[in-house]
């Protein structure tokens, strides 16, 4: 490969040999050099080389013009070039050709080595190398892939490399504005750019937003604010999305005061605790509760009677510190008075939960208050917990409360202040007591799931391997925690892949291993066994034998049949369930478990419960979906002879109906069941006649006369 030739394809396509730029011909020539460089290292065939150049159907001689414009292309890069079979620089492929290129000497590869350390960087845990890669990336950047005047310029092929761009622009944004406010007026020009080709893109408009106002250009960063949301309304008819409305609101709350009253502050040379654990170097996605998040908090002038308390519920792994966390480092600024971090340790592997003393002599200590005497009654240490906490704005985050109780004696009764709270529990409580605001965190969508992988494994691998990344996704079912150690497992075995550890999480005995890590506080199975060890008897013996129904989703009816349990008793065990995030009420009566929950009551179920217990659980369910779908028919087609049926065993709980539309809502919701049931039905001991009695009632509603 001859090192003095340099290709260029980030704005006009080049090719420069020693100073002096090559003519690389007319521009259907143009553009198939192009191609070659952008598929480079890797091959153009000649059937996507003809696909591309012709907007048409291609005419009878284009294999002959592509293999001309080739040969003139090979003699402008090498002039002394011989014969073909010597070419260093343009040379045959399998089904095309090969442009020989790397990181040295094509703009393109080098733009994508400095992303590449960008984000082993941020993965590092070195956040200032990374804005610097990024930002020596985005310098690369010199216009629109393809020169003016070539239609293939149009093509998905270049326009991606424009996608690629954008999306760098906001990697990189999102680094600098973190860790290297030194490089916020390079990655503004940047944003600026990527506006240009995507002006209605809300997320260039919130970094530019955030950007503006790092540098102190408020004014005109509401006036960018204005100005997307009025040609979104004039244009496309829609107001402003969740993040870019979080970034408005971010943008007002810096605004700190401004010509109102503060409360009392401490007195000077008081010590101000900056306490809150690092923020999460790939957070991604959750920009829509984020929005929602930030949306709690005083606007400019606004004085509150008491505190803000939020909780972030959720199951376990789904993101609720992380989330914590960020949102803590993005409203830090908003409370001078210091920010605090409390773990108390609701769902500890291995210690006990936080009592409330022990709690208020942390924050006792970060504030640097007198300290209270150890033999000091309750009363006493609360009196100084209040008093230390009176006239501050702060900010305190309580991580995994076990319950409501043991947060309630630490929120602070002083105005300004802000207390996030995570829990596996639902915490109504706080939200009658204390006027808390509850946010349930759900598992991420796809898309914010593929992001987070992107940002944890390199935009290159996901590219690669597409189809197992999402399988992955599907397969982890969203879940943060699940989808990180899935992605450290490919990075600490780099001969491994995607599509291994999809195959992996696919087999039903070996996809929680697949998510081990061997430490207790990223774990899978320790993170749901503390939830699990948190139910009652009942509670916990009632979600092993959710995993013997073959669906997910079910009624409380079926899982009353499951446990052969009074269903007044079961409706109450699985609103436990819903209350600790392990079971969720889709509508009322209807529930169902997330997969990952799902495996782990399966494992459970066969270390706890008898063979022969599983064995009338499962009999007991089948007999429910058959006297249930036999009472529908009944409602449903009155005329058909009914089938004669032997009682059911005890503890079964038929579904009941009030009428025909009821009966029919819930064929349609058990639609997909029903006929795997005749398939499975050879668990019951009486498996051929439940099998013909089943298939006759499902041949009444699903198949019509």
């Amino acid at each position: 490969m001859d090192p003095a030739v340099r290709y260029s394809i980030l704005g006009p396509v080049r090719a420069v040999r020693g100073g002096t730029e090559l003519d690389l011909g007319p521009p259907k020539r143009l553009a198939l050099f192009s191609l070659l460089l952008l598929r480079a290292p890797g091959p153009l065939t000649l059937s996507e080389a003809i696909d591309i150049l012709w907007e048409d159907e291609p005419p009878a001689s284009a294999v002959n013009v592509v293999h001309r414009h080739i040969g003139a292309l090979r003699r402008t890069l090498e002039p002394q070039l011989g014969s073909r079979t010597h070419a260093k620089h343009l040379v045959r492929a399998a089904d095309g050709y090969r442009l020989l290129v790397d990181a040295s000497s094509s703009d393109l590869l080098h733009f994508r080595d400095l992303c590449a350390q960008a984000q082993l960087a941020v993965k590092a845990g070195d956040p200032a190398r990374a804005a610097h890669c990024y930002i020596e990336a985005l310098r690369l950047w010199r216009g629109p892939v393809v020169a003016d005047g070539t239609h293939v310029s149009r093509h998905p092929v270049f326009t991606s490399v424009g996608h690629e761009f954008v999306a760098t622009v906001k990697e990189a944004a999102d680094v600098v504005l973190a860790s290297a406010p030194a490089l916020t007026e390079e990655v503004l020009a940047a944003l600026r750019r990527a506006l240009d080709g995507h002006p209605f893109d809300e997320a260039i408009h919130s970094r530019i937003i955030a950007a503006l106002a790092a540098t102190g250009r408020r004014a005109e960063a509401l006036h960018q604010f204005e100005g997307i949301r009025r040609d979104l309304a004039d244009e496309l008819g829609v107001e402003p999305g969740p993040e870019l409305r979080a970034a408005q609101q971010y943008l007002l709350q810096r605004k700190l005061y401004r010509g109102a009253t503060r409360p009392q502050s401490p007195a000077p040379g008081a010590p101000v605790p900056a306490r809150l654990p690092a923020d999460c170097a790939v957070f991604a996605g959750r920009r829509s509760v984020l929005g929602q998040c930030l949306g709690l908090l005083p606007l400019e002038r606004e004085v509150r009677s008491q505190a803000v308390v939020v909780a972030l519920c959720g199951m376990a792994g789904v993101g609720k510190t992380t989330l914590a966390v960020h949102w803590a480092h993005l409203a830090a600024d908003r409370f001078p008075d210091g920010q605090i971090y409390v773990d108390l340790q609701g769902h500890h592997s291995s210690q006990p939960p936080l009592d409330s003393g022990r709690a208020m002599r942390a924050v006792l200590d970060a504030l640097g208050a007198e300290p209270v005497p150890a033999q000091a009654s309750a009363a006493a240490l609360g009196s100084a917990y209040r008093s230390a906490l009176a006239g501050r704005r702060l900010l305190i985050v309580m991580d995994d409360a076990r319950d409501s109780e043991q947060v309630r004696p630490l929120l602070p009764a002083s105005e300004g202040s802000l207390v996030i709270v995570t829990s596996r529990r639902r915490l109504m409580g706080l939200a009658v007591t204390d006027n808390a605001r509850i946010i349930t965190l759900d598992p991420l969508t796809r898309q914010e799931a593929l992001e987070l992988l992107e940002r944890r494994l390199g935009s290159d691998w996901l590219r690669a391997e597409q189809a197992a990344a999402e399988d992955i996704v599907e397969l982890c079912g969203g879940l943060p925690l699940a989808l990180a150690v899935a992605s450290t497992r490919v990075l600490v075995q780099p001969a491994s892949s995607l599509a291994t550890l999809a195959s992996r999480l696919q087999d039903d005995r070996d996809g929680l291993a697949a998510l081990s890590t061997y430490d207790a506080r990223t774990d899978i199975r320790s993170a749901l066994r503390t939830s699990y060890e948190a139910l009652s008897c009942s509670a916990a013996s009632l979600f092993r034998l959710l995993s013997l129904h073959p669906s997910r989703d079910m009624t409380a009816q079926a899982a009353a049949s499951l446990a052969g349990s009074d269903l007044r008793a079961t409706r109450e065990d699985m609103a436990e369930l819903v209350d600790h995030h392990m079971l969720v009420e889709l509508v009322p009566g209807r529930y169902t478990c997330h997969e990952l929950l799902r495996s782990f009551a399966s494992e459970l179920s066969a270390l706890y419960d008898l063979p022969d217990a599983r064995s009338e659980a499962q009999a007991r369910m089948f007999e429910h979906y058959l006297y249930s779908a036999e009472a529908a028919t009944a409602l449903i087609a009155p005329h058909r002879k009914p089938l004669i049926l032997p009682p059911p065993r005890p503890g079964v709980r038929p579904q009941e109906f009030g009428d025909s539309t009821e009966a029919a809502e819930w064929i349609i919701a058990e639609r997909h069941l029903l006929p795997a049931l005749v398939q499975d039905i050879g668990l019951h001991p009486r498996s051929q006649t439940f099998r013909q009695q089943l298939t006759s009632t499902l041949e009444t509603f699903l198949h019509p006369a």
